[in-house]
């Protein structure tokens, strides 16, 4: 396994557990409905979008170097 693909699983399974402390413990509505939130929402959305955006590079460079395989032969 690449370093890529390993970082890309760590940041979402760092988002996903961000978004499950903000769902647990600090996003609610209060009586005057007012939504209270903390830094874990944008930190879960962060961290996925890395973890996504690295996966994404990861499996881009096993494309290239199929194709290239491929061209190669």
């Amino acid at each position: 396994m690449s370093k890529i693909l390993i970082a890309g699983v760590i940041f979402i399974a760092l988002g996903i557990a961000s978004l499950c402390i903000q769902n647990t413990y600090y996003g609610y509505v209060d009586a005057d409905g007012v939504l209270h939130d903390s830094l874990y929402l944008p930190f879960a959305f962060i961290f996925t979008g890395i973890g996504l955006l690295l996966l994404l590079i990861q499996g881009l460079k096993k494309l290239a170097a199929k194709f290239d395989n491929k061209r190669l032969n």
